[in-house]
């Protein structure tokens, strides 16, 4: 992900949630029943395209792993609402001038939930929800050489990506065969980030100092989800979903039911 200011080559970046990036949906169905709670704990591995507002700044790539625990309440019948709190890194390939990646570890984000089903037979429903989160800002540099378009390059390059956001809404469809449950449907999503980016060093031996930002967006806005919610004992479950946005992501939940 490069853009070039006087041929600095420089990041593009995410998050979306970004950047980020908010998790898996799960079924229509809640986990938790009217009245009662669900506590789980999950995974999630995200990748995206993000496009820059800015025509001078180029396309990313992200990826991000997502680990974190779910609290949920059933507050009506058919429907609950949710809380996530967990760690959330941040990579992006080849994002500096040099080359390197910009990578940063798990740091703290969260994600608040709605979701409901109607169900139209005992089998068969269909439910809406939104999904919302908020992510830290990243930071991250490097200090190196590189010779762009035959010129020589050498400093130190830092890029920052601040609050990324992302809301989701979307209608699940879902299908039971015993206990097991069946579901997919379609999202639409937002998701931003500003990234803010300097150079402090020489360009053919000339020192220069520069700076610039862009506000980064997810690519598309309409994507779509499918998954499975698998019966493991009482109260106990386990699901898996995939995700298909601008790239495909994948996660997975345990989840219990009080």
């Amino acid at each position: 992900m490069k853009k070039v200011v006087l041929v600095i080559v420089v990041l593009m970046l995410f998050t979306m949630g970004s950047v980020v990036y908010a998790g898996q949906f799960g079924p229509p169905e809640p986990a938790a029943k009217e009245g009662g709670v669900a506590l789980g704990v999950g995974y999630f591995y995200y990748t995206a395209k993000w496009k820059p507002k800015d025509s001078d700044w180029e396309e990313g790539k992200v990826r991000q792993n997502q680990a974190y625990l779910q609290a949920s309440y059933g507050f009506i019948k058919n429907g609950e609402i949710y809380l996530r709190v967990g760690g959330a890194d941040a990579k992006l390939k080849e994002a500096f001038f040099d080359n390197s990646d910009f990578k940063r570890g798990l740091k703290p984000f969260g994600t608040l939930g709605v979701k409901g089903v109607f169900n139209i037979t005992p089998s068969f429903g269909i439910g809406p929800f939104l999904q919302a989160s908020l992510f830290p800002s990243y930071k991250d540099d490097t200090t190196g050489t590189a010779t762009i378009s035959g010129i020589p390059v050498s400093g130190t390059e830092t890029l920052k990506v601040i609050k990324p956001r992302e809301i989701n809404i979307g209608l699940g469809l879902q299908g039971k065969i015993g206990e097991a449950i069946l579901y997919g449907g379609p999202v639409i999503y937002w998701e931003k980030a500003k990234a803010d980016w300097t150079f402090t060093g020489t360009i053919a031996g000339i020192p220069v100092s520069l700076s610039d930002s862009t506000t980064y967006k997810e690519k598309n806005n309409i994507g779509g989800f499918a998954g499975v919610r698998l019966p493991l004992g009482k109260g106990l479950n386990f699901e898996v979903e995939g995700q298909l946005k601008s790239r495909f992501s994948m996660g997975g939940a345990l989840t219990y039911s009080f």
